[in-house]
């Protein structure tokens, strides 16, 4: 009898196997779990269980090996632990017992095909996370693997991928870390990081009060491993792209306090700086605990930055050079730590998300939700020399002069 490839008698089912090696089960659990006395030793309760779906096998009675929770695998693990054969004999063992019996069947749907900027990812499968390679490497950037066991609603997004690139078809698909979002799949693995589906943002959403704020999942990920939780009893948000907090703006100035977990460097301060601006005295920030480090998982990995961060304290510098619009505006309290409360007044700018006349229209609304808390604004747009002034209010001096406008002025009796 010819011997079986290793994929073909890892195909072999366990049970079919289990029969012929004379054991037979004593019970059978939910979800195809069936109980036998162990094959390794004599005892009279059983310990060993096959689970048919996945046909593997776990003998709850012999010692896990390191950094396993139980001792178990394949069907070839199975015959090389009763025969003490090697893989290519124990394939041809397996020719010999099993030739008569047709391989495992595994019907399965065929994956989706997705186009993302010049690549077309074909056959796309998503599974829960077993490939022990991928589990290395999570746990090679830091990451708890029993912390997210632990946690459903992280292993609904955090799952493996396989798929196919057009025009690279090979025998065995890639794969990878998967992260589900709500446009498509952040992929990771240690040669790739990328995105299958356009970027999108994920929510998880929480029984307590506040949103965490993270700029990627691996940070999220550290960030549960830092403070040893299975999960944040708050609603937790993942950018997965700083260049979407717009996207996520609305729905956040729904709650009454951010928890920003951000990165270290300039597009995440800059991220950081519009939170506060769009919702002052609610955001608490969080990157102090990875100061000198560019995000949570380098802190937790020791990862020194491969460039130099922004100085502690340093406010972002690109947004006025990019941005066609924004509202400077005085409040009417005094600046922390002022002494005299009429000569330090706190000031902000808040800039437009867009450079249209919706962003325009974004920054008159954040003009009226704010009203009274405003001793003065100015709206300006950014012109190719210098800035013009489209509208201002309030007591300043000195006044902007803008030929043939006439300002308005605040009406203590009047909504804004």
């Amino acid at each position: 009898m010819q011997a079986f490839t290793t994929a073909a008698a890892k195909q072999i089912p366990l049970l079919v196997l289990m029969s012929r090696l004379g054991h037979e089960p004593l019970g059978t659990a939910r979800g195809g779990n069936h109980y036998f006395l162990s094959p390794f030793r004599e005892e009279s309760t059983p310990s060993f269980v096959v689970c048919e779906p996945k046909n593997n096998w776990v003998d709850f009675g012999e010692t896990p090996e390191p950094g396993k929770k139980a001792y178990g695998g394949d069907v070839l693990k199975l015959v090389m632990r009763l025969t003490g054969f090697t893989v290519p004999v124990a394939c041809q063992a397996l020719g010999q017992w099993m030739g008569d019996v047709p391989a495992l069947e595994r019907p399965r749907a065929a994956g989706r095909t997705v186009a993302t900027g010049g690549l077309t990812f074909t056959d796309v499968r998503t599974e829960p996370l077993t490939y022990n390679v991928l589990i290395n490497y999570l746990t090679g950037r830091g990451i708890d693997w029993g912390l997210v066991q632990r946690s459903s609603r992280t292993q609904a997004h955090l799952q493996q991928v396989l798929y196919q690139i057009q025009g690279k078809e090979r025998l065995k698909p890639y794969f990878g870390l998967s992260w589900k979002t709500e446009a498509g799949l952040e992929v990771r693995n240690a040669r790739f990081q990328g995105c299958i589906g356009e970027k999108g943002l994920t929510w998880l959403p929480g029984p307590e009060p506040g949103v965490v704020v993270f700029e990627g999942f691996m940070d999220y990920l550290s960030a549960l491993t830092f403070w040893r939780k299975a999960s944040f009893g708050s609603t937790v948000l993942i950018l997965n792209s700083v260049n979407l907090l717009g996207l996520a703006l609305p729905k956040l100035l729904e709650y009454d306090q951010v928890h920003s977990c951000l990165d270290n460097d300039a597009a995440g301060l800059r991220a950081l700086h519009v939170l506060r601006q769009a919702m002052p005295g609610k955001v608490k920030a969080h990157n102090e605990i990875y100061r000198g480090f560019k995000d949570f998982n380098d802190f937790l990995t020791k990862t020194p930055p491969t460039k130099p961060l922004p100085a502690r304290g340093a406010e972002p510098s690109q947004l006025r050079q990019t941005k066609k619009y924004w509202l400077w505006a005085v409040f009417k309290d005094r600046a922390p730590g002022s002494r005299v409360a009429d000569d330090k007044k706190r000031q902000c700018t808040f800039y437009s998300y867009t450079n249209d006349a919706e962003g325009l229209e974004q920054l008159r609304v954040l003009r009226n939700q704010l009203g009274h808390q405003l001793e003065y604004y100015r709206i300006c747009e950014k012109t190719p020399n210098d800035f013009k002034i489209l509208e201002w209010a309030g007591k300043y001096q000195p006044k902007p002069v803008v030929p043939g406008y006439v300002p308005p002025v605040f009406d203590e009796s009047e909504e804004y």
